[in-house]
């Protein structure tokens, strides 16, 4: 069975006295007790219930200290037999009690005083080590908070890096991570997790911001260009055009306002490329124009004649002019064109049955002209003889043959009879 113990201050209490007593009865060894190796005085508890019953013994004190009384029996200092010592008187007796009572006093208050001290210091001790304890414990805390804030802010920016478009990575994680770590610095940990990730994705929002819109201008710029024809976005002739479309949708893209959404920013790309797309439709329409031209019976000369005149016909109109302004300025000028290509059909289809009298005529004139010897031998004496007769009639045929053409020209039903006659008289007039 363990036993217990009473502190001096526990047992003075307990029978109703002073500290100070109870410890000068334990240090007489009036009041059992035993001393702890810090040297504090313990009382059992079985000394105090016995304390309780037989009640508090009083306090022993010493004897008062004096010049012992000369002998009365004028022995003067020879070893003779004292007298016995008188009784003392009450009066030695109060005042040695009061000394005791005195000092008793005064060790009480010393006793107290250095009581009070111990504990003072053991106070002390105790809030120091309190003190230190706490800021101990408050270093750990802080220590352990922070730790837990590190994890909680690597967390919240590897969801956030995670988030980053993969495209993306390169170019905007310092950024993100950056401003991240800037809305994470002003917020606890203790955060609602919803609230943390919108926030955080605020944030993620906000550095994305550059790039995104350089994505979403990249890919306005696409849908602009896709929305011209597949002949103006591939074709080398077509370059000119698609590069002005180019130029225009990025100045138009420019112009957007910072907030706009992709949508605003396709609808200005595609809108802004739209008058070169019209321009391509309008040059297509004109070249079917050009491409079913077609005159009959008309020359390669004409018919590059007809289309560029076409061409030009067809350039002076607005860009987006009516399939029947088209229609109007082709048929201008193909009837132009026609009536000059029937006007040339009708003039060579002339020089044609001119070329087939002058044939026929001359066919004629050369079956008739041996009749100019024959008649020259007739009807003329040459001195030459027939020598003579034959350069004379050599010389007159070419002359004779050109006449009696213009006139088998002139008279195209001439028998042949007729035509001898013509010679017979040509020749009179020519010899």
């Amino acid at each position: 069975m363990q036993h217990l113990f009473y502190s001096t201050g526990q047992v003075a209490r307990q029978l109703g006295t002073t500290l100070a007593a109870v410890r000068i009865l334990c240090e007489n060894r009036v009041i059992a007790a035993e001393t702890t190796p810090g040297g504090q005085l313990r009382v059992p508890a079985s000394e105090v219930e016995r304390l309780k019953r037989d009640g508090l013994p009083p306090i022993p004190r010493p004897l008062p200290i004096g010049i012992a009384p000369s002998a009365k029996n004028g022995m003067g200092g020879r070893h003779e037999y004292p007298e016995s010592p008188a009784e003392p008187s009450y009066e030695v007796s109060s005042a040695a009690d009061e000394v005791a009572i005195t000092r008793s006093t005064l060790e009480k208050r010393k006793i107290d005083r250095e009581i009070e001290e111990n504990e003072d210091w053991f106070r002390e001790r105790q809030r120091q080590q309190a003190a230190a304890e706490a800021v101990e414990r408050q270093r750990i805390e802080a220590q352990e908070a922070e730790q837990r804030r590190l994890q909680w802010e690597q967390k919240w920016t590897q969801y956030a890096l995670n988030s980053v478009p993969y495209n993306a990575r390169r170019e905007v994680e310092m950024e993100v991570h950056t401003m991240v770590s800037e809305a994470l610095s002003v917020l606890p940990p203790s955060q609602p997790e919803a609230i943390t990730q919108r926030l955080v994705d605020a944030a993620v929002h906000r550095a994305l911001g550059p790039w995104t819109r350089k994505q979403w201008i990249e890919r306005a710029l696409k849908a602009g260009m896709d929305s011209l024809a597949w002949e103006v976005q591939f074709r080398a002739e077509y370059g000119p055009l698609k590069q002005r479309a180019w130029d225009a949708a990025v100045a138009a893209l420019r112009k957007v306002r910072e907030e706009a959404s992709y949508g605003e920013m396709e609808t200005a790309a595609v809108q802004v490329v739209q008058p070169m797309a019209r321009e391509y439709e309008h040059q297509q329409a004109c070249q079917r124009i050009l491409g079913r031209v077609y005159i009959y019976d008309a020359t390669r000369e004409e018919e590059a004649a007809t289309k560029e005149a076409l061409r030009k016909a067809l350039a002076a109109l607005p860009i987006g002019a009516t399939q029947k302004q088209l229609e109007t300025a082709e048929e201008t000028v193909l009837v132009r064109y026609k009536a000059a290509v029937v006007t040339r059909k009708e003039k060579a289809r002339r020089e044609s049955e001119k070329e087939a009298q002058r044939r026929a005529a001359t066919s004629k004139a050369d079956l008739q002209l041996d009749h100019v010897a024959r008649y020259l031998e007739q009807e003329y004496e040459f001195d030459g003889g027939y020598s003579e007769m034959h350069r004379e009639s050599e010389r007159l045929r070419p002359l004779i043959r050109k006449m009696l053409i213009q006139e088998l020209l002139e008279n195209p039903d001439m028998s042949d009879g007729e035509i001898r006659d013509s010679i017979e008289d040509l020749l009179d007039d020519a010899v």
